[in-house]
């Protein structure tokens, strides 16, 4: 008896054009902030924050550093400086 093995598990199906169910919900939660933004601020403040913001969520959704994306990467930088990196042996008695 033949079974069917699924293949290319590994990759994320395209829900709205080229982009996955994850890449669109970080699109609209950026366009969430910056809407809240420009309806508490002003344009300059808009400017400051959103422009930083959209360069950082657009790098998190199209870039891909050695088959990860920016986001699990940013996080492993995060986790490998706030962790501690000395490790002194003790023999018990």
């Amino acid at each position: 008896m033949q079974f069917n093995v699924p293949q290319f598990i590994e990759i994320e199906d395209k829900i709205l054009g080229p982009l996955t169910l994850k890449q669109f919900l970080l699109f609209l939660g950026a366009a969430l902030v910056l809407i809240f933004l420009w309806y508490l601020f002003r344009l300059a403040v808009v400017i400051i924050v959103g422009v930083p913001l959209l360069l950082f969520l657009g790098a998190g959704v199209f870039i891909k550093i050695n088959g990860r994306s920016f986001f699990i990467y940013i996080l492993s930088w995060f986790k490998f400086w706030a962790s501690p990196r000395v490790y002194v042996w003790r023999r018990k008695q």
